[in-house]
């Protein structure tokens, strides 16, 4: 039946029986055979089938989500049995912000690599939190607040935004004092910023601040590459421009109105991760990427 539940889990999360065929290099027939084993032994259906897609019926939704758990233990099992707890092998799957990718994950791989060499790694970058089930993703790297509560997680800990240009720019335009004065500035904003505002924290409240300026881009580093240009002002992550800071390329302003730090999450489709899972976890705490204390401790 183990083998039923894991076709049946690849079905979901690749949408189909033929991609899960092809993930799993077997014939849509083995697929189908797994899947009418299934529901024959549980005595109900699982999935409801159309020519384009497929969807999960209540009772297979409720079989989904103990399936994972049960992997997940299934796993450790074998792992604790044949010893394979030293010498670790299959691929991950993970989604990786831009930022975090370029900055910190790519230029620790080697480590990752030397103590773990029978991994291998698919690497997406991009925010792949919400994709998890429909695009095969083991694990994702998330910051901010979870879009969805049944997500279940991993907290890595808490990172701070910072309000940054170049000394050349302040030089040129002078240093804001408040956020009221962004408006006289050229502000480099994120394309999926929809409000086109940044949170600050005025008289202990949260305000979201319009802020305007010439371009918009979907892309942090591009963002940071236009500060350090001299381009305009930037509302990024400590974990994108603090050794910038550091560094003295960017200048930090606004420190006062920063509003609290936000959560970072390894998003992943099991209860508990599996051992695979959990070593590249360990590797992104590793990295120490969220620096900051945990809001509202002393």
């Amino acid at each position: 039946m183990i083998d039923s539940m894991k076709v049946f889990c690849m079905v979901v999360k690749k949408n189909g029986f033929r991609a899960a065929a092809s993930e799993l290099d077997i014939s849509p027939a083995m697929v189908s055979r797994h899947i009418n084993k299934l529901e024959y032994q549980l005595k109900t259906s699982l999935l409801k089938r159309n020519t384009r897609s497929i969807t999960l019926t209540v009772s297979g939704q409720m079989f989904f989500d103990h399936c994972g758990n049960i992997l997940s233990l299934y796993d450790q099992c074998l792992n604790q049995i044949s010893g394979e707890n030293n010498t670790l092998s299959g691929n991950l799957k993970v989604g990786v912000p831009h930022s975090i990718s370029q900055l910190h994950v790519i230029p620790a791989l080697e480590q990752f690599y030397r103590s773990h060499p029978n991994l291998t790694l698919d690497i997406i970058a991009g925010n792949h939190s919400l994709e998890l089930f429909s695009h095969g993703y083991d694990l994702a790297l998330h910051c901010g607040p979870l879009p969805d509560s049944t997500l279940y997680y991993t907290l890595i800990g808490y990172w701070g935004k910072h309000t940054v240009a170049s000394q050349a720019y302040l030089d040129q335009h002078g240093t804001p004092q408040h956020p009221d004065d962004l408006h006289k500035h050229n502000c480099l904003l994120h394309f999926d910023n929809q409000s086109k505002a940044w949170r600050y924290t005025i008289d202990r409240k949260e305000v979201d601040m319009p802020v305007f300026g010439q371009t918009r881009i979907n892309n942090s580093l591009d963002l940071y590459q236009m500060a350090l240009n001299g381009l305009g002002i930037a509302y990024l992550p400590d974990f994108t421009v603090g050794q910038a800071i550091e560094d003295r390329k960017l200048v930090n302003v606004l420190t006062e109105y920063m509003p609290p730090p936000l959560p970072m999450f390894v998003v992943h489709i099991n209860p508990r991760p599996s051992k695979r899972e959990q070593v590249f976890i360990d590797f992104i705490k590793q990295l120490s990427l969220a620096k900051c204390p945990v809001p509202g401790s002393k």
